[in-house]
Formats: C-alpha cells, sequence, structure tokens
C-alpha cells in the first residue's frame, strides 16, 4: 500500500547522560532482563487491567531491561568524548569479535558503503564516522538481545526490521529539515522497545504451548509501549532526548510543547507502515514472512496497532515545516532503502 501523494496514510489508532556500564559477554546476567508477570484471563480480557499491569513491570525497582553489552555503553561514552580517535574506537570494537564482524557485514551492505570500500575497522570509523558506528553497535546489541522472545520469534523479527528503517528514516527526515540528527537514528531504532520488552514480559518464563493470548493482549500493549519504552531507555541511561521521543512517537505534544524528535519519529513510522516495514498488517491485507499462524492472526487482526491520528500526522508537518516537495523526496529515498534493506536481509 505505498502512496504517492504528499499526504501519509491515515493512521487508525486513538492514540548527553553517561551511560551505565554492561555486563560482559561471559559475566552473569549478559542480554537477560528480568521481569515478573502474573496473567489470568480476566486480566487478559481486560484491557486497561492488562495496560495498568505491564506498566507496574516497567516502573517496579526491581525490573531491569535486557543488558546492552559492554562495548555498546562503552562505545556512547566514547561517542561523546571530542578528543576519541580512530584507534581506540576500533579497538574497542576488537574486544568482541563477534560485534566486530557484525559491524563490518553491516557497513559492506548497500545501506552504507560498498565492500572495497571498507577494509578495516579503522576505515569504517574513518568512512562513516563515530555517531554512525555508535548507531550500527547499538542496532546490533538491541538485535541480539532485545528484539528476542522465543514465543513471538515472527513477530520481534517484523519489529526488529520495523525498528531499523525507522530508525534510518528518522535520520533522513532530520537531514531534510535541518534538525539535529545526532540521536535521531537512535530515537528510531527505539521508539518500539516498549513493545519487545512487553513481549518479553508476556512470555517470560512460559513455554510457547502457555504463552498469553496475544491477540486479546495485543491492544494493551500498544497502549503501554511508549511509556514502557521510555522506562526502559532511563535503565540503560541513554540520552534523555532518546527517552522524551520513545515516550511522545505517537502523541508528541507535552505539557503543551512539541516534541521535534518525537515529531520526526511519528512521521517516520507512519512512512515506514507506507513502505512494507509495518509491525502489523495494512487494513485488509495479509503479511508476508510470519510462518506462525497465531501470531499471523494477531498481526492481521489490529491494523491500528502502533499508527498515529491523522490529526496527529498533520501536526507532525507542521512542527518540522515539512513541505510536500521536502516529503515526497524523504518518501522516494526511504522507497531506495526499504528496496536495499531488503536486498541485505533487513
Amino acid at each position: 500500500m505505498k502512496k504517492r501523494n504528499a499526504d501519509l496514510t491515515p493512521g487508525m489508532a486513538n492514540t548527553r547522560a553517561t551511560p551505565r556500564r554492561g555486563k560482559q559477554k561471559d559475566e552473569e546476567g549478559y542480554g537477560q532482563g528480568v521481569v515478573t508477570l502474573s496473567l489470568d484471563d480476566d486480566v487478559l480480557l481486560d484491557e486497561d487491567a492488562l495496560t495498568a499491569r505491564l506498566l507496574e513491570v516497567f516502573a517496579d525497582p526491581s525490573y531491569q531491561p535486557p543488558t546492552l553489552p559492554s562495548i555498546a555503553t562503552e562505545l556512547m561514552t566514547l561517542s561523546q568524548d571530542p578528543n576519541a580517535n580512530i584507534d581506540s574506537v576500533a579497538n574497542l570494537l576488537e574486544q568482541d569479535a563477534f560485534i566486530a564482524g557484525r559491524v563490518m557485514k553491516i557497513v559492506r551492505s548497500p545501506v552504507y558503503l560498498s565492500a572495497s570500500e571498507v577494509p578495516s575497522l579503522q576505515n569504517a570509523v574513518m568512512r562513516l564516522g563515530l555517531d554512525t558506528l555508535r548507531d550500527i553497535v547499538l542496532e546490533i546489541c538491541m538485535n541480539l538481545r532485545v528484539f528476542q522472545a522465543d514465543a513471538y520469534t515472527d513477530t520481534m523479527e517484523r519489529l526488529r526490521q520495523h525498528a531499523t528503517f525507522v530508525g534510518h528514516v528518522s535520520r533522513m527526515l532530520c537531514r531534510t529539515t535541518g534538525l539535529d540528527s545526532e540521536y535521531a537514528f537512535l530515537c528510531g531504532l527505539l521508539h518500539d522497545v516498549g513493545i519487545a520488552g512487553s513481549l518479553i514480559a508476556l512470555c517470560e518464563g512460559t513455554n510457547k504451548e502457555l504463552r498469553p493470548d496475544l491477540i486479546a493482549a495485543w491492544p494493551a500493549i500498544d497502549r503501554a509501549h511508549g511509556e514502557a519504552g521510555s522506562l526502559m531507555v532511563k535503565l540503560w541511561d541513554l540520552p534523555p532526548a532518546v527517552r522524551d521521543s520513545v515516550k511522545l512517537h505517537h502523541q508528541v505534544w507535552d505539557n503543551g510543547a512539541p516534541d521535534s524528535m518525537a515529531a520526526v519519529v511519528c512521521l517516520a513510522d507512519e512512512l515506514a507502515h507506507e513502505l512494507g516495514f509495518s509491525v502489523v498488517a495494512p487494513e485488509g491485507d495479509t503479511i508476508d514472512g510470519v510462518e506462525d499462524e497465531f501470531e499471523a492472526a494477531c498481526l492481521q487482526s489490529h491494523t491500528a496497532v502502533d499508527r498515529s491520528t491523522p490529526k496527529t500526522l498533520e501536526r507532525c508537518r507542521e512542527v518540522l515545516r515539512l513541505s510536500d516537495e521536502d516529503l515526497e523526496g524523504v518518501r522516494e529515498r526511504a522507497g531506495t532503502l526499504a528496496e536495499a534493506l531488503k536486498d541485505s536481509g533487513g
């Protein structure tokens, strides 16, 4: 459902800090989140009750989101150091051979540079810049540690692809509108991390046969995911600008004032839906790449999930002063990106 006019597809839904050191790869708790969520049929059938229960999980002082590897948090620190040099960044990446290998694979993809242009990590840092390398490493870490839930594998994969696409398009929109794009990719990448956290909470401690009814739970997840994601980002000690955009990306306004980065993410989110990188299926459509019938039924039943209202989309364009011509230019570049991501495996 690609629309080639300057009006975004109407949605149907109502609605620099110092990072904490992460766990080392062989350290206990590496990559694990800790949640406790007890559900029964009555809660699953009551959207308000389930929304409140989910938010209680994330607000509980004992809650721990999936732990980011130390390389991610140390790279966040380096990205804020004006004296950081190429060798120090490359040396940090080389401490984790798996992540370093994934970095090189991504930067050699059509989305970034060709293989002949990136012979080494040092060259990757020099050509792409520290901020982009930081974004790539955070993307890898999120894919490995956050967008993972055994009971909802297909849904998490769609969420991962959606998040990556929204990150790239958020950066495009910032550059088009002249906004500071330093954290644009991270804001887009993490905007739906509350959905991932909620899915992890729902399936924690259960096997696939005992998983909660996702069709019943999905509307509550949708309502809770902005606040839940904001709490997760706060626990990761990521910049406040990222936390605010995650919380506000469907409502955009906070205390009577617009959040520009939330407006960017909101529009990028809608473009993702238009161009085939949505989490749920467009209304009346089926979805590809979901083999599990249970998950496919859910993703095709709730077409309003993770959408913004037409009025919100309109006001986002006003906040960003985004003309029809500029929007169409972003849409065309995003379409090219969509093809590149599909060719490279997402």
